[in-house]
Protein backbone atom coordinates (compact mmCIF):
# COMPACT_ATOMS: atom_id res chain seq x y z
CA UNK A 1 0.00 0.00 0.00
CA UNK A 2 1.32 3.25 -0.98
CA UNK A 3 1.92 5.30 2.43
CA UNK A 4 0.98 8.38 1.18
CA UNK A 5 -2.69 7.44 0.38
CA UNK A 6 -2.46 5.80 4.20
CA UNK A 7 -1.62 9.11 5.66
CA UNK A 8 -3.83 11.15 3.26
CA UNK A 9 -7.01 9.85 5.24
CA UNK A 10 -5.80 11.57 8.76
CA UNK A 11 -6.15 15.30 9.06
CA UNK A 12 -3.02 16.95 9.95
CA UNK A 13 -4.08 17.92 13.65
CA UNK A 14 -3.79 14.59 14.43
CA UNK A 15 -0.59 13.42 12.46
CA UNK A 16 1.26 16.14 14.49
CA UNK A 17 -0.27 14.57 17.60
CA UNK A 18 0.49 10.82 16.88
CA UNK A 19 4.26 12.12 16.23
CA UNK A 20 5.09 13.98 19.29
CA UNK A 21 3.19 11.10 21.20
CA UNK A 22 5.98 8.45 19.53
CA UNK A 23 9.07 11.04 20.08
CA UNK A 24 8.25 11.44 24.15
CA UNK A 25 7.98 7.90 24.34
CA UNK A 26 11.20 7.06 22.66
CA UNK A 27 12.78 9.82 25.34
CA UNK A 28 11.21 7.98 27.87
CA UNK A 29 12.93 4.68 26.66
CA UNK A 30 16.24 6.22 26.58
CA UNK A 31 16.22 7.65 29.91
CA UNK A 32 15.29 4.85 31.13
CA UNK A 33 18.39 2.62 29.69
CA UNK A 34 20.36 5.55 30.54
CA UNK A 35 19.92 5.13 34.44
CA UNK A 36 20.07 1.42 34.06
CA UNK A 37 23.71 1.85 33.27
CA UNK A 38 24.81 5.66 34.01
CA UNK A 39 26.60 5.91 37.74
CA UNK A 40 24.12 6.26 40.84
CA UNK A 41 23.52 10.04 41.81
CA UNK A 42 25.58 11.23 45.01
CA UNK A 43 21.94 10.58 47.28
CA UNK A 44 21.56 6.98 45.86
CA UNK A 45 25.14 6.21 46.87
CA UNK A 46 25.07 7.75 50.20
CA UNK A 47 22.16 5.85 50.92
CA UNK A 48 23.53 2.35 49.58
CA UNK A 49 26.66 3.03 51.49
CA UNK A 50 24.09 3.56 54.63
CA UNK A 51 25.74 7.21 55.39
CA UNK A 52 22.42 8.85 54.18
CA UNK A 53 20.11 7.24 56.17
CA UNK A 54 20.70 4.80 58.95
CA UNK A 55 18.19 3.18 61.17
CA UNK A 56 18.84 2.52 64.75
CA UNK A 57 22.09 4.36 64.74
CA UNK A 58 23.97 5.33 67.78
CA UNK A 59 26.01 7.67 69.15
CA UNK A 60 29.39 7.63 71.09
CA UNK A 61 28.52 8.96 74.08
CA UNK A 62 26.29 8.40 77.26
CA UNK A 63 22.58 8.01 76.50
CA UNK A 64 19.30 5.97 76.61
CA UNK A 65 17.47 5.42 73.15
CA UNK A 66 14.26 3.63 74.56
CA UNK A 67 11.78 5.52 76.56
CA UNK A 68 11.31 2.49 79.05
CA UNK A 69 14.89 2.79 80.57
CA UNK A 70 15.61 4.79 83.11
CA UNK A 71 18.35 5.57 85.54
CA UNK A 72 20.87 4.12 83.33
CA UNK A 73 24.29 4.45 86.04
CA UNK A 74 27.49 3.42 85.49
CA UNK A 75 29.65 3.83 88.38
CA UNK A 76 32.83 2.29 89.88
CA UNK A 77 32.02 0.20 93.14
CA UNK A 78 28.70 1.67 92.76
CA UNK A 79 29.57 5.34 93.98
CA UNK A 80 28.26 8.27 93.16
CA UNK A 81 30.78 10.15 92.83
CA UNK A 82 33.04 8.06 91.32
CA UNK A 83 34.10 8.58 87.76
CA UNK A 84 34.03 5.65 85.09
CA UNK A 85 37.93 5.30 85.20
CA UNK A 86 39.36 1.88 85.96
CA UNK A 87 43.03 0.67 86.36
CA UNK A 88 43.88 -1.97 83.85
CA UNK A 89 46.10 -3.56 86.13
CA UNK A 90 44.40 -3.62 89.02
CA UNK A 91 40.60 -2.98 88.30
CA UNK A 92 37.92 -2.17 90.56
CA UNK A 93 34.20 -3.31 89.65
CA UNK A 94 32.39 -0.87 86.89
CA UNK A 95 28.97 -1.70 87.30
CA UNK A 96 26.17 -1.06 84.92
CA UNK A 97 22.33 -0.65 86.48
CA UNK A 98 19.22 0.47 84.27
CA UNK A 99 15.80 0.62 84.71
CA UNK A 100 13.04 -1.21 82.57
CA UNK A 101 9.48 -0.18 82.88
CA UNK A 102 8.12 -2.94 80.50
CA UNK A 103 8.14 -4.76 83.88
CA UNK A 104 8.74 -7.81 82.88
CA UNK A 105 12.13 -9.91 81.45
CA UNK A 106 13.97 -8.83 78.01
CA UNK A 107 16.67 -10.45 76.67
CA UNK A 108 19.84 -8.04 76.94
CA UNK A 109 22.96 -8.01 75.62
CA UNK A 110 26.37 -6.11 75.74
CA UNK A 111 29.54 -5.46 73.86
CA UNK A 112 32.58 -3.22 74.27
CA UNK A 113 33.32 -0.80 71.25
CA UNK A 114 37.50 0.54 71.60
CA UNK A 115 37.67 4.24 70.75
CA UNK A 116 40.15 6.83 70.12
CA UNK A 117 40.67 9.78 72.49
CA UNK A 118 38.47 12.29 70.27
CA UNK A 119 35.83 8.89 70.62
CA UNK A 120 35.94 7.65 67.01
CA UNK A 121 36.70 3.82 66.75
CA UNK A 122 39.97 2.69 67.13
CA UNK A 123 41.53 0.50 63.89
CA UNK A 124 41.59 -3.04 66.25
CA UNK A 125 39.68 -5.74 66.22
CA UNK A 126 37.20 -6.95 69.42
CA UNK A 127 39.76 -10.03 69.87
CA UNK A 128 42.83 -7.66 70.06
CA UNK A 129 41.26 -5.76 73.46
CA UNK A 130 38.88 -8.38 74.52
CA UNK A 131 40.13 -11.84 76.66
CA UNK A 132 36.94 -14.03 76.47
CA UNK A 133 33.48 -13.15 74.73
CA UNK A 134 33.26 -10.40 72.41
CA UNK A 135 29.59 -9.94 73.70
CA UNK A 136 27.58 -11.43 76.76
CA UNK A 137 24.09 -11.19 78.27
CA UNK A 138 22.65 -9.09 80.99
CA UNK A 139 21.71 -12.54 83.36
CA UNK A 140 21.33 -10.39 86.66
CA UNK A 141 18.26 -8.92 86.84
CA UNK A 142 15.62 -8.14 90.13
CA UNK A 143 12.10 -6.86 90.50
CA UNK A 144 11.17 -3.63 92.08
CA UNK A 145 8.55 -3.72 95.34
CA UNK A 146 6.65 -1.51 97.28
CA UNK A 147 6.89 0.71 94.41
CA UNK A 148 3.72 2.52 92.55
CA UNK A 149 5.85 2.59 88.92
CA UNK A 150 7.06 -0.83 88.27
CA UNK A 151 10.57 -2.20 86.62
CA UNK A 152 12.85 -4.59 86.26
CA UNK A 153 16.56 -3.16 87.23
CA UNK A 154 19.38 -5.10 85.42
CA UNK A 155 22.89 -5.03 86.39
CA UNK A 156 26.31 -6.24 85.23
CA UNK A 157 29.74 -6.21 86.09
CA UNK A 158 32.73 -5.30 84.27
CA UNK A 159 35.29 -6.56 83.93
CA UNK A 160 34.08 -10.35 84.50
CA UNK A 161 34.90 -14.29 84.16
CA UNK A 162 33.61 -13.71 80.51
CA UNK A 163 34.74 -10.46 79.48
CA UNK A 164 38.55 -9.20 80.42
CA UNK A 165 40.05 -6.30 78.60
CA UNK A 166 42.92 -6.42 77.61
CA UNK A 167 44.13 -3.01 76.62
CA UNK A 168 44.05 0.91 77.69
CA UNK A 169 42.02 3.58 76.28
CA UNK A 170 38.42 5.09 75.58
CA UNK A 171 35.81 2.03 75.65
CA UNK A 172 32.04 2.34 74.51
CA UNK A 173 29.85 0.07 76.10
CA UNK A 174 26.74 -1.15 73.87
CA UNK A 175 23.44 -2.36 75.30
CA UNK A 176 21.07 -4.16 72.78
CA UNK A 177 18.01 -6.23 72.92
CA UNK A 178 17.21 -9.44 71.36
CA UNK A 179 20.40 -10.19 69.84
CA UNK A 180 19.91 -7.38 67.65
CA UNK A 181 22.82 -4.88 67.45
CA UNK A 182 21.11 -2.23 65.54
CA UNK A 183 18.41 -2.60 68.65
CA UNK A 184 20.58 -0.19 70.88
CA UNK A 185 19.13 0.44 73.97
CA UNK A 186 21.78 2.43 75.86
CA UNK A 187 25.21 3.23 75.22
CA UNK A 188 28.19 4.71 78.20
CA UNK A 189 31.58 5.71 78.21
CA UNK A 190 34.31 4.69 80.45
CA UNK A 191 38.20 5.01 80.46
CA UNK A 192 40.48 2.03 81.37
CA UNK A 193 44.27 3.18 81.82
CA UNK A 194 47.99 1.99 82.73
CA UNK A 195 49.70 4.73 84.54
CA UNK A 196 53.30 5.16 82.77
CA UNK A 197 53.58 8.97 83.63
CA UNK A 198 53.17 11.52 86.65
CA UNK A 199 51.63 14.71 86.44
CA UNK A 200 51.63 17.22 88.56
CA UNK A 201 48.61 19.82 88.67
CA UNK A 202 47.25 22.82 90.01
CA UNK A 203 43.65 24.87 89.49
CA UNK A 204 44.49 28.85 89.74
CA UNK A 205 42.54 32.01 88.59
CA UNK A 206 42.94 32.86 85.48
CA UNK A 207 45.77 35.49 84.64
CA UNK A 208 43.91 37.15 81.60
CA UNK A 209 42.26 40.31 82.90
CA UNK A 210 38.69 39.81 81.42
CA UNK A 211 38.36 36.30 82.70
CA UNK A 212 39.80 37.24 86.69
CA UNK A 213 36.50 36.91 87.79
CA UNK A 214 34.81 34.21 85.86
CA UNK A 215 37.22 31.24 84.68
CA UNK A 216 39.63 28.65 86.52
CA UNK A 217 42.62 27.51 84.86
CA UNK A 218 44.58 24.13 84.90
CA UNK A 219 48.47 24.43 85.00
CA UNK A 220 50.33 20.96 85.13
CA UNK A 221 53.76 19.00 83.92
CA UNK A 222 53.96 15.56 82.86
CA UNK A 223 56.95 13.37 83.73
CA UNK A 224 57.43 11.59 80.42
CA UNK A 225 60.68 9.55 81.83
CA UNK A 226 59.10 6.56 81.21
CA UNK A 227 58.21 7.04 77.74
CA UNK A 228 61.37 6.78 75.01
CA UNK A 229 61.93 7.65 71.76
CA UNK A 230 58.90 9.64 71.00
CA UNK A 231 57.72 13.00 70.09
CA UNK A 232 55.18 14.59 72.42
CA UNK A 233 54.06 17.00 69.66
CA UNK A 234 52.35 13.80 67.36
CA UNK A 235 52.55 11.06 70.01
CA UNK A 236 50.78 12.79 73.11
CA UNK A 237 46.97 13.62 73.66
CA UNK A 238 46.16 15.47 76.42
CA UNK A 239 42.15 16.09 77.54
CA UNK A 240 40.74 17.98 80.91
CA UNK A 241 36.94 17.48 81.66
CA UNK A 242 35.76 19.34 83.83
CA UNK A 243 33.42 17.32 86.84
CA UNK A 244 33.55 14.49 84.48
CA UNK A 245 31.42 16.08 81.50
CA UNK A 246 32.59 15.60 77.84
CA UNK A 247 30.27 18.54 76.41
CA UNK A 248 33.20 21.27 77.47
CA UNK A 249 35.49 19.01 76.86
CA UNK A 250 39.14 20.60 75.78
CA UNK A 251 40.95 18.31 74.15
CA UNK A 252 44.33 17.34 72.27
CA UNK A 253 46.60 20.31 74.39
CA UNK A 254 50.02 20.30 73.29
CA UNK A 255 52.84 21.05 75.44
CA UNK A 256 53.89 24.75 75.69
CA UNK A 257 57.43 23.43 76.14
CA UNK A 258 59.59 20.37 76.25
CA UNK A 259 62.39 19.97 79.70
CA UNK A 260 64.38 17.08 80.25
CA UNK A 261 61.92 14.21 80.97
CA UNK A 262 59.05 16.68 81.38
CA UNK A 263 56.05 18.20 79.39
CA UNK A 264 54.88 21.72 80.91
CA UNK A 265 51.21 23.04 80.18
CA UNK A 266 51.47 26.60 81.83
CA UNK A 267 49.27 28.55 78.86
CA UNK A 268 47.56 31.96 79.73
CA UNK A 269 44.92 30.94 77.58
CA UNK A 270 44.52 27.30 77.45
CA UNK A 271 43.40 25.03 79.69
CA UNK A 272 40.50 27.29 80.73
CA UNK A 273 37.09 26.69 81.96
CA UNK A 274 34.16 28.66 83.06
CA UNK A 275 34.16 28.26 86.73
CA UNK A 276 30.53 28.27 87.05
CA UNK A 277 28.58 28.21 90.33
CA UNK A 278 27.64 25.17 92.94
CA UNK A 279 25.02 23.12 91.21
CA UNK A 280 21.54 23.59 92.61
CA UNK A 281 19.92 20.53 94.17
CA UNK A 282 17.17 18.55 95.45
CA UNK A 283 16.36 16.13 97.95
CA UNK A 284 13.11 13.58 97.13
CA UNK A 285 15.01 10.21 98.91
CA UNK A 286 11.83 10.30 101.23
CA UNK A 287 7.97 10.91 99.60
CA UNK A 288 6.60 10.79 102.72
CA UNK A 289 8.07 13.87 104.52
CA UNK A 290 8.96 17.47 103.43
CA UNK A 291 13.36 16.53 102.43
CA UNK A 292 15.66 19.74 101.61
CA UNK A 293 14.14 21.81 98.95
CA UNK A 294 11.04 20.19 98.13
CA UNK A 295 7.76 22.06 98.41
CA UNK A 296 5.58 19.56 98.06
CA UNK A 297 4.85 15.89 97.73
CA UNK A 298 1.56 14.49 96.37
CA UNK A 299 0.30 11.20 95.03
CA UNK A 300 -2.57 11.33 92.23
CA UNK A 301 -4.07 7.86 90.70
CA UNK A 302 -0.75 5.24 91.62
CA UNK A 303 1.69 8.18 90.42
CA UNK A 304 4.16 10.76 92.68
CA UNK A 305 4.34 14.00 92.27
CA UNK A 306 7.04 16.30 93.80
CA UNK A 307 7.19 20.23 93.58
CA UNK A 308 10.75 21.54 94.32
CA UNK A 309 10.92 24.80 95.71
CA UNK A 310 10.87 27.74 93.48
CA UNK A 311 14.06 28.69 91.92
CA UNK A 312 15.80 32.16 90.53
CA UNK A 313 18.45 33.46 88.13
CA UNK A 314 21.25 34.10 90.17
CA UNK A 315 23.84 35.43 87.21
CA UNK A 316 24.47 38.43 89.29
CA UNK A 317 23.56 37.03 92.84
CA UNK A 318 26.38 36.38 95.19
CA UNK A 319 28.25 33.47 95.14
CA UNK A 320 27.48 31.34 97.87
CA UNK A 321 29.52 27.86 98.75
CA UNK A 322 27.79 24.50 99.52
CA UNK A 323 29.15 20.74 99.23
CA UNK A 324 27.60 19.83 95.71
CA UNK A 325 27.83 16.51 93.71
CA UNK A 326 29.57 18.64 91.08
CA UNK A 327 26.51 17.94 88.74
CA UNK A 328 26.02 14.17 89.53
CA UNK A 329 22.98 12.57 91.49
CA UNK A 330 22.59 9.27 93.67
CA UNK A 331 19.36 7.15 93.61
CA UNK A 332 17.93 5.25 96.75
CA UNK A 333 15.40 5.89 99.38
CA UNK A 334 15.82 7.03 103.31
CA UNK A 335 16.15 3.60 105.12
CA UNK A 336 15.96 1.68 101.76
CA UNK A 337 18.32 -1.71 101.65
CA UNK A 338 18.95 -1.62 98.02
CA UNK A 339 17.68 0.69 95.00
CA UNK A 340 14.44 -1.96 94.20
CA UNK A 341 12.74 -0.08 96.58
CA UNK A 342 13.25 3.26 94.84
CA UNK A 343 10.34 5.01 93.64
CA UNK A 344 10.03 7.50 90.57
CA UNK A 345 7.45 10.54 90.48
CA UNK A 346 7.07 13.49 88.41
CA UNK A 347 9.46 16.20 89.46
CA UNK A 348 8.26 19.75 89.19
CA UNK A 349 10.84 22.52 88.45
CA UNK A 350 9.57 26.12 88.22
CA UNK A 351 12.11 28.97 86.84
CA UNK A 352 10.52 32.82 87.48
CA UNK A 353 11.59 34.77 84.36
CA UNK A 354 10.30 37.69 83.67
CA UNK A 355 10.11 37.22 79.42
CA UNK A 356 10.93 33.84 77.75
CA UNK A 357 14.55 33.88 75.44
CA UNK A 358 14.65 34.31 72.45
CA UNK A 359 17.72 32.91 71.17
CA UNK A 360 17.16 28.82 72.24
CA UNK A 361 15.23 26.81 74.57
CA UNK A 362 16.07 26.00 78.29
CA UNK A 363 16.88 22.89 79.84
CA UNK A 364 17.33 21.06 82.64
CA UNK A 365 20.71 20.05 82.77
CA UNK A 366 23.52 18.15 84.32
CA UNK A 367 24.58 14.29 84.60
CA UNK A 368 20.64 13.53 85.32
CA UNK A 369 20.18 14.71 81.46
CA UNK A 370 23.65 13.16 80.11
CA UNK A 371 24.95 16.53 79.80
CA UNK A 372 22.88 16.97 76.84
CA UNK A 373 20.26 19.10 76.50
CA UNK A 374 17.36 15.74 76.14
CA UNK A 375 13.85 16.02 74.75
CA UNK A 376 12.55 15.12 78.04
CA UNK A 377 13.86 18.10 80.21
CA UNK A 378 13.12 21.05 78.00
CA UNK A 379 11.34 23.65 79.72
CA UNK A 380 8.11 25.44 78.88
CA UNK A 381 7.40 28.90 79.39
CA UNK A 382 4.30 29.82 81.53
CA UNK A 383 2.85 33.17 80.60
CA UNK A 384 0.49 33.62 83.04
CA UNK A 385 2.85 33.16 85.83
CA UNK A 386 6.19 34.52 83.47
CA UNK A 387 8.26 31.42 84.21
CA UNK A 388 9.56 28.17 82.83
CA UNK A 389 7.86 25.33 84.25
CA UNK A 390 8.78 21.29 83.66
CA UNK A 391 8.27 17.95 84.99
CA UNK A 392 10.53 15.53 84.59
CA UNK A 393 9.66 11.47 85.83
CA UNK A 394 12.74 10.79 88.20
CA UNK A 395 13.84 8.10 90.65
CA UNK A 396 14.12 9.08 93.96
CA UNK A 397 17.39 10.50 94.97
CA UNK A 398 19.34 13.53 95.56
CA UNK A 399 20.46 15.25 92.90
CA UNK A 400 22.22 18.22 91.17
CA UNK A 401 21.46 20.29 87.91
CA UNK A 402 20.91 23.72 86.72
CA UNK A 403 19.43 25.20 83.64
CA UNK A 404 20.85 26.31 80.07
CA UNK A 405 19.64 27.29 76.94
CA UNK A 406 20.87 25.82 73.92
CA UNK A 407 21.20 27.95 71.52
CA UNK A 408 20.07 28.09 68.13
CA UNK A 409 21.93 27.30 65.42
CA UNK A 410 25.06 26.60 67.72
CA UNK A 411 26.23 23.34 69.03
CA UNK A 412 26.92 25.10 72.26
CA UNK A 413 24.65 25.71 75.61
CA UNK A 414 25.11 29.09 77.63
CA UNK A 415 25.35 28.11 81.29
CA UNK A 416 25.78 31.52 82.42
CA UNK A 417 22.17 33.22 81.61
CA UNK A 418 20.65 31.36 84.16
CA UNK A 419 23.57 30.30 86.64
CA UNK A 420 26.28 32.81 86.31
CA UNK A 421 30.36 31.91 87.14
CA UNK A 422 32.29 32.76 89.45
CA UNK A 423 36.25 31.58 89.89
CA UNK A 424 35.89 30.86 93.57
CA UNK A 425 33.36 27.89 92.97
CA UNK A 426 34.74 24.13 93.18
CA UNK A 427 34.79 21.81 90.34
CA UNK A 428 36.62 18.22 89.93
CA UNK A 429 38.96 18.14 87.02
CA UNK A 430 40.62 15.52 85.57
CA UNK A 431 43.33 15.22 82.95
CA UNK A 432 43.97 12.58 80.69
CA UNK A 433 46.73 11.41 78.64
CA UNK A 434 46.60 9.53 75.92
CA UNK A 435 49.44 7.91 74.07
CA UNK A 436 50.30 6.45 70.29
CA UNK A 437 53.75 5.23 69.46
CA UNK A 438 54.73 5.37 66.00
CA UNK A 439 52.76 2.91 63.77
CA UNK A 440 50.67 1.85 66.63
CA UNK A 441 46.75 1.41 65.52
CA UNK A 442 45.19 3.01 68.93
CA UNK A 443 45.29 5.47 71.76
CA UNK A 444 46.78 4.13 74.85
CA UNK A 445 45.52 5.97 78.32
CA UNK A 446 48.80 6.38 80.11
CA UNK A 447 47.98 8.53 83.06
CA UNK A 448 44.71 10.23 84.86
CA UNK A 449 44.64 12.46 87.34
CA UNK A 450 41.90 14.21 89.70
CA UNK A 451 42.31 17.86 90.81
CA UNK A 452 39.98 19.34 92.90
CA UNK A 453 40.25 23.20 92.98
CA UNK A 454 39.52 23.76 96.30
CA UNK A 455 41.92 21.42 97.14
CA UNK A 456 44.88 22.48 94.73
CA UNK A 457 46.37 25.34 97.01
CA UNK A 458 45.13 27.56 95.03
Amino acid sequence: MDHRLWTSNFPKPYLILLFLTLLLQSCDLLKEASQDTATPSTEQEDYVNNDYFVPNSYEYTDKIYKNNIQTALLQVNQSALSYPIVNLHDPEPLILSFDDFNGDFVRYEYRLIHCNADWTISDITDFDYIDGFTQESIDDYRFSFNTLQSYTQYRVVIPNRNMRITKTGNYLLVVFQNGDEDDVVLTKRFMVYEEQARIRSSVVRSSINRYLRTHQQLRFTINNAGLRAFNPMLDLKVTILQNGRWDNAIMNLKPQFIRTNELVYDFRDQGLFKAGKEFRYFDCRDLDFLSERIAKTWEVNDTNYVKIATDEARELGRYRYWKDLNGRYFVGRYGGLTRLDADYAFVHFTLPYDEPVTNGNVYIYGALSNWQPEKRFQMRYNYDKKAYEADVFLKQGLYNYQYVIWEDGKNTIDDTTFEGTYWGTENDYLILVYYRPFNERYDQLISVQKVNSRTSGQ
